[in-house]
């Protein structure tokens, strides 16, 4: 069971793995927080997701911060179960932490590393005699999140339900940043060579394959967990 889950940089834990892990049905999960709804948004906005139930039904799940979660467990009576959950969560909890600064530091590193890229480009281009479009550098940028990300960054921000000012990069996971990130470093290097399109993105796929797409779906197996 995986007890907590990041939204952009925020940790939560949703009413499915509070339930799990209290032994108790979901139904009386949200029963508790929806009686005691206004107590609980005092420690901030809940935010409510429709997701699959059992045999594939929609199930309304209410997503927790950690204050909110902790005062939802204050409101069910002690007993071995509940408190050995308790103490999961303030291990998981302060687990999670450490992962949501790691994130944020390779989140950072991945966007410094696309100017070295755009720069390779503009040189590579101004040697050659040739122009500088827009376009010249999205296609980078849809090139390499293709390969990590299996859509370009249009199509993942609808996907994910992502407005169009947000970077996607808020909405990565760690594996698909330091993805992302390597194969930004390793294509200002294949533009530096003067390869060309096709050249770079066999060789970007060729390191994808070598180096990301097993840590990738590893990830998302513990993710769905």
């Amino acid at each position: 069971m995986q007890l907590l889950e990041i939204k952009k940089f925020d940790i939560l834990a949703n009413s499915f793995s509070i339930a799990e892990g209290v032994e108790r049905s979901h139904e009386s999960v949200i029963k508790l927080i929806d009686r005691n709804i206004n107590h609980i948004q005092s420690f901030g906005q809940v935010g409510f997701e429709i997701r699959a139930g059992y045999n594939n039904a929609k199930v309304r799940v209410a997503l927790l911060n950690e204050e909110q979660t902790t005062f939802l467990l204050t409101l069910m009576r002690n007993n071995e179960v509940v408190i050995e959950f308790k103490k999961a969560l303030v291990r998981e909890f302060f687990r999670m932490r450490s992962v949501v600064a790691t994130k944020k530091m390779d989140r950072n590193t991945s966007r410094l590393e696309y100017k070295p890229m755009t720069d390779a480009i503009k040189s590579e281009r101004e040697a050659q005699g040739k122009g500088i479009s827009p376009h010249h550098f999205s296609n980078e940028a849809d090139l390499i999140n293709r390969i990590s990300l299996g859509m370009t960054a249009a199509k993942f921000r609808v996907h994910h339900e992502i407005g169009k000012k947000e970077p996607i990069r808020d909405y990565l996971s760690p594996e698909q940043i330091h993805c992302i990130t390597e194969l930004q470093r390793a294509n200002t290097v294949f533009i530096g060579m003067g390869w060309d399109y096709e050249q770079r993105k066999e060789a970007l796929m060729g390191l994808f394959d070598k180096k990301h797409r097993q840590p990738l779906i590893e990830e998302q197996h513990r993710l769905a967990a």
